[in-house]
């Protein structure tokens, strides 16, 4: 049993790991894509902890790291569009 808590553990750690490396290779003008393949905007400024800054329709958006993941090259966001346009 304790086996299988380490392994566990150490898969739970690794995920942790890879999302933020994803999210510390995000650049400034990097193209964001949505959960549906669409693009959405080029990335106005990256933070400190991994969220990105977009504008899109005409505000400021901060997309959450958690959601960011690279796909065949492309930065994407497991939000929609729609709710992008939501967040503040």
């Amino acid at each position: 049993m304790r086996k299988l808590s380490s392994l566990i553990l150490a898969a739970t750690a690794l995920s942790f790991t890879a999302s933020a490396a994803s999210a510390a290779e995000v650049e400034r003008n990097d193209r964001l894509y949505d959960a549906t393949g669409s693009s959405v905007a080029k990335v106005n400024r990256v933070t400190e902890t991994g969220d990105v800054l977009v504008i899109y329709k005409g505000k400021v958006r901060r997309i959450d790291a958690s959601t960011l993941s690279e796909n065949e090259g492309k930065l994407m966001t497991s939000l929609t569009k729609t709710e992008i346009r939501r967040l503040d």
